[in-house]
């Protein structure tokens, strides 16, 4: 497994969910193996799949490096059914090299059909890396995305975290409207889990608040990568009015010209990585910048501490950002470049911040 998630030597038990659809994946795929070798034969053997499991036996170093064995129930699988199991494992992992190379995989469109849910909690930037006899297979959002266009997919889904407002909600036949940043609107079920929460929302709707909530869940898209519904919902979130991504989400609809004819828009993967990288890195217990567009297309963010004015002028392509904290009481000013591209930037940025934080507490407990 590697990515962010999984530095620490772990893995989010979210993810867990992932490796039961790839246990039912093995075993269609064995038996799909059987039925290859065996074309006179038109059903499976009794016992072929009871008591097949696999097990998470160990995570090692690596980012996590998960240690997965193939445990039969009984005291022996015979020697004939566990070559098929072998073999699936291998038609498994090539599916994904193929994707990964262009080339059209060897199973067929059915039995990929099952990567709609292996590989569905992977993120941007995520991977599972699988060894091969060469080298190795690594399954992304983006391989993932290439298997279900050979498995000929009508529709998949993807866990996805949306920022919504509510424009509609009907307690009396449980159902609710969810608008996109773009004007897209979706209907889903208006479960006891979370209506106080949709409610609150499409109340603020109604008043002109503009009130967002963070939807996390399963929805499903056509094969033209459009939103079709919501397969389930997991939790349901009000946003802080400066929520950073919320923010991006309205800066990347700038287009070129957006000052005076003359500003440039900034470029949308960067923006991407900006939201991914506050998402991340940030310390959540710091107060969020209000963010502006910068004319040269990056992004400029803004604090008021402890009567400090702070800006970070932020290059997206550089991914480096230009530090300034104006004293506005005694006229001093801090400057420095601070390195965005990794954790280290983010912690220099945090620590600073954290000191006016800091400093702004102490002068109020000592009644300055």
């Amino acid at each position: 497994m590697n990515g962010e998630r999984f530095q620490g030597h772990t893995v989010p038990l979210e993810l867990l969910k992932d490796f039961s659809a790839l246990q039912e994946m093995l075993v269609e795929v064995a038996k799909w193996e059987f039925r290859n070798s065996h074309p006179e034969r038109e059903r499976i053997p009794r016992n072929f799949t009871d008591g097949v499991d696999l097990h998470l036996t160990a995570v090692e170093d690596g980012s996590a490096k998960l240690i997965i064995c193939l445990v039969f129930a009984g005291l022996f699988p015979t020697s004939n059914n566990l070559k098929y199991f072998e073999q699936a494992k291998t038609d498994i992992v090539e599916a994904v090299a193929s994707a990964e190379q262009g080339t059209t995989p060897r199973l067929p469109p059915n039995l990929l059909n099952y990567f709609d849910r292996f590989g569905r909690g992977l993120r941007s930037g995520e991977s599972i890396s699988f060894q091969r006899q060469t080298g190795q297979a690594n399954l992304t959002p983006e391989t993932r995305k290439e298997l279900m266009r050979y498995a000929q997919a009508k529709e998949w889904t993807e866990e996805a975290a949306l920022r919504v407002r509510i424009p509609e909600a009907d307690k009396g036949r449980n159902s609710f409207e969810m608008e996109l940043s773009n004007g897209t609107k979706v209907k889903a079920e208006l479960s006891d889990l979370y209506q106080n929460a949709i409610l609150d929302a499409f109340g603020n709707y109604n008043s002109g608040s503009d009130e967002h909530v963070l939807i996390q869940g399963i929805l499903r898209k056509d094969r033209d990568n459009h939103l079709k519904s919501f397969e389930s919902i997991e939790h349901v979130t009000p946003l802080d009015p400066l929520d950073v991504a919320l923010r991006i989400e309205e800066l990347a609809k700038l287009t070129d010209g957006w000052l005076d004819g003359k500003g440039r828009a900034p470029d949308k993967h960067q923006l991407d990585w900006l939201a991914d990288a506050f998402d991340v890195y940030f310390d959540a217990d710091l107060p969020l910048p209000f963010l502006y567009p910068t004319a040269e297309g990056g992004v400029q963010a803004e604090w008021s501490l402890n009567e400090c004015a702070v800006s970070l002028e932020i290059d997206l392509k550089s991914q480096q950002g230009e530090y300034q904290a104006l004293n506005l009481r005694e006229s001093g000013c801090t400057e420095s470049t601070v390195a965005l591209r990794d954790s280290d930037g983010w912690s220099q940025l945090n620590d600073a911040l954290r000191q006016l934080q800091t400093r702004k507490i102490t002068e109020q407990s000592s009644g300055l």
